[in-house]
């Protein structure tokens, strides 16, 4: 029991800071500006059901659009001030003019687009989700939430929209669906529409609403249009590249079947199936490359807080996805860029000019594309991704293995042998809960960069304490003596409860924080090359390196006295406790939870030691505290034997 329930703290620990890592709350003047958004595109699909040939058709239309119109003028002046703003109150005004004098359906509905690109290009508001839509996810939402009133199938004669006023939108009018983009349809979910009965649905989860967005802009779509959508996506390639996912959901369909006959079904299809996208994903440098640009367009516009967001993320959605391989390749220069990119990121937090920043983005830029270079030469061999995955496993499993041998040595030589069990459920659940944590987050969660170096470094960090604990134990039962004494008056029923446990605890813990980076880095080398065998055999010659390292540490351990083997263990177990420390403070800096302040230090991933003085500290405090904690025991002890 107690076991399980240590299981569940540290999935609590990763889960609840993943959540705090992937909730980014809009401030006021984003939700303003979406709402912004959300009206213009409202006048530029209905205005032309309101006036034609300068002539009003529908009153009650006609006075929502000048109404939307007062609105976007009055949110305008709440914005933020950029230097690209300075025109927009105008432009907004200027429409206005143009619905009271009536003007041309075309006129309004240019002008509306116009100011609503605008925005989203100096606001630097995302116009595309960030993860796949699950098209089932949007099913059942709007089953539950906008059937009532929209109807089953999307006319918009849902038993209570009958009575409200204006009725609720037709999703199959094939006109107004043509002219509203995916974007527009998710701001207007996200933010409602003032005025009418529709509602801000912000509740939702962010992709959640994405995904109602795709459902209903896919309710007009017939069966037979959607396969032949999927017929063109498969053999047109030429279509693949021309079309990302923010072009997809950012124009309206008009815009996008413009010149070609084809394009209608193509859009029908991917509409209902998002994933496909995934197969045209950019590259985890160039992702890094554009965002870093976003970073440095937002920290021009004195977005420093944003800027420090797109800079982070162009590091763990980009860089860290490629940084195992490159460092099989070229560590010097994985380490150089990672480095580069902590310090960009300094730049920022520090407030420093704008050319000082852009200089340091064209420099990554001329090292990144370096690095793109070296993997697209040499990444994708099988003798490079033999090595790749020899190293990876190597790396992340060593003081994981390290534990687990050490562990089960001392078992053994306390003739605790039922506690192997124990030792061994412990690195097995790790194995299976992290095999489930993985696909739970791949299926259900898409767990992001910030909130695997989170969960990495609360693990290493648990990790450290738990080993100074054993380590000062250890070294406090170092003598024959002291040991027989223990046996017999306590560690019997210590070890019949908690103790057993705490064995398995801490082989858990050490195995699970490997998992997720371990699987993260193989997946990389996957998409790299669609090669098996290289990082089967790879991963293969990794684990029987760490056999016979466990197999040795038990062999020269079994051969050490047992005064020299506590003693021995207990070091071990205390170095091991300051390599943790420096690594958990290392991913919390990663994932942006900890500032860094770099000063002449050597870096050694091995050691955990790194040239900040966050994780420095952090090492300094452990050894302080092991080095005092044992002068009391030892003083104590003294006492006691006098």
């Amino acid at each position: 029991m107690r076991i399980l329930l240590i299981i569940l703290y540290i999935c609590a620990i990763g889960w609840t800071a993943s959540a705090a890592a992937q909730q980014t709350p809009e401030t006021a003047w984003q939700q303003q500006a979406r709402s912004i958004i959300g009206a213009l595109d409202y006048v530029a699909v209905d205005y032309p059901v309101a006036v034609k040939n300068g002539a009003v058709i529908n009153g009650d239309e006609y006075a929502e659009q000048r109404e939307f119109l007062v609105t976007v003028v009055e949110l305008l002046a709440a914005l933020p001030v950029r230097p690209q703003s300075e025109g927009f109150h105008e432009q907004a005004s200027t429409l206005a003019a143009l619905i009271d004098q009536k003007a041309d359906a075309e006129a309004v509905t240019g002008g509306c687009r116009q100011l609503a690109a605008s925005l989203i290009e100096t606001y630097d508001l995302s116009i595309a989700p960030a993860v796949t839509p699950d098209p089932a996810k949007g099913t059942a939402l709007y089953a539950s939430q906008c059937a009532a009133c929209h109807g089953e199938a999307g006319r918009g004669d849902g038993p209570a929209g009958m009575q409200l006023e204006p009725s609720p939108t037709n999703f199959l009018d094939e006109e107004r669906a043509r002219q509203r983009s995916l974007y527009s349809l998710y701001s207007t979910i996200t933010v409602g529409v003032d005025g009418t009965a529709m509602p801000s649905f912000s509740q939702f989860e962010d992709n959640d609403r994405w995904a109602l967005a795709f459902y209903v802009a896919g309710l007009r779509d017939s069966a037979a249009n959607i396969a032949a959508g999927e017929r063109v996506w498969n053999s047109d390639g030429s279509t693949k590249p021309a079309l990302t996912l923010a072009s997809f959901t950012g124009n309206t369909p008009a815009e996008l079947e413009a010149g070609s006959a084809k394009t209608a079904p193509l859009l029908a299809y991917l509409r209902h199936h998002p994933e496909a996208f995934s197969e045209t994903a950019v590259s985890p440098i160039e992702r890094t490359l554009q965002g870093l640009q976003a970073a440095l367009k937002a920290y021009d516009n004195q977005q420093q807080k944003e800027a420090m967001q797109l800079a982070l993320l162009a590091y763990l959605e980009g860089y860290e996805l490629i940084e195992g391989p490159l460092r099989a390749l070229d560590s010097k220069l994985a380490i150089g860029i990672e480095r580069d990119l902590q310090k960009f990121r300094g730049q920022i937090r520090d407030q420093v000019p704008v050319k000082d920043l852009r200089k340091a983005n064209a420099e990554i830029a001329l090292r990144l594309n370096g690095a793109a270079k070296l993997l697209d030469e040499k990444g994708s061999s099988p003798l490079t991704l033999f090595v790749s995955a020899l190293i990876i496993l190597l790396r992340e499993g060593l003081e994981a293995i390290l534990i687990i041998a050490a562990m089960a040595l001392y078992l053994r030589r306390t003739e605790q042998v039922r506690g192997l069990r124990y030792l061994h459920f412990g690195w097995v659940a790790a194995l299976a809960v992290g095999a489930l944590t993985w696909v739970a987050f791949k299926m259900l969660i898409d767990i992001s960069g910030a909130q695997r170096e989170v969960m990495e470094g609360a693990g290493a960090l648990l990790a450290a304490a738990v080993l100074l604990y054993v380590g000062i134990w250890m070294h406090r039962h170092g003598s024959a003596e002291h040991w027989q004494a223990f046996l017999k008056q306590r560690l019997g029923r210590s070890l019949s409860t908690g103790a057993m446990w705490g064995v398995a605890a801490l082989a858990f813990i050490a195995v699970y924080r490997e998992i997720l980076e371990t699987v993260l880095f193989y997946e990389t080398l996957w998409l790299q090359s669609a090669q098996a065998l290289p990082l089967v055999l790879g991963a293969a010659a990794a684990a029987c390196a760490l056999a016979v390292l466990g197999w040795l540490l038990f062999r020269v351990g079994a051969r050490l006295p047992l005064r020299q083997f506590f003693q021995v263990n207990g070091i071990f177990m205390f170095v091991l406790a300051v390599v943790f420390a420096g690594k958990g403070i290392s991913a919390l800096q990663e994932a942006g939870w900890v500032n860094v302040t770099f000063i002449n230090l050597p870096r050694i991933d091995l050691l955990g030691l790194y040239p900040t003085a966050q994780t420095a500290g952090m090492q300094a405090a452990v050894i302080v505290v092991g080095i005092g904690w044992w002068l009391i025991s030892s003083r104590r002890q003294s006492t006691i034997d006098r």
